[in-house]
């Protein structure tokens, strides 16, 4: 299912071709131009969401979390995620990356990568702490780029 290129045998155009959410893993110079030039949403959940889910009770969020947060995308447009370190709430019990997969059914979707890939995984933070997340990415429909 899931794909992963290296940095170095991709060209900024063919990254913005990519079929299935784009997990930018690197940072390039050229993929920001060419994502910006292509007119992606630059989109950034941390405040937007910390603000909606402040007052609601631990269970209204775990059951609304990704409609909570598709209510805040740009709808139809393409977008550039970043910051979203939020979602990685152990509270929130959310699969990340199937929600971006989700997101992806209705806009194209690249995402900054805010964590590490090593051995075919996916990781946010560090093994042992509350938010550490780890995801297999070939179990998902989506292209990891090295």
């Amino acid at each position: 299912m899931g794909n992963t290129i290296s940095n170095r045998s991709l060209t900024a155009s063919k990254m913005l071709n990519l079929p299935h959410p784009v997990v930018l893993c690197v940072n390039r110079a050229d993929f920001e131009k060419a994502i910006s030039n292509a007119q992606f949403q630059k989109t950034s959940l941390n405040l937007p969401l910390a603000r909606i889910l402040s007052g609601k009770t631990e269970n209204e969020v775990e059951l609304g979390i990704t409609d909570i947060v598709i209510s805040l995308l740009p709808k139809g447009e393409a977008i550039y995620m970043s910051d979203f370190e939020i979602l990685f709430d152990p509270r929130y019990k959310l699969d990340v990356i199937k929600l971006f997969c989700e997101i992806s059914r209705h806009n194209k979707l690249i995402i900054k990568w805010c964590g590490g890939f090593a051995g075919g995984n996916l990781t946010f933070a560090e093994p042992g702490y509350d938010d550490y997340a780890k995801y297999k990415a070939s179990d998902y429909e989506i292209t990891c780029v090295i």
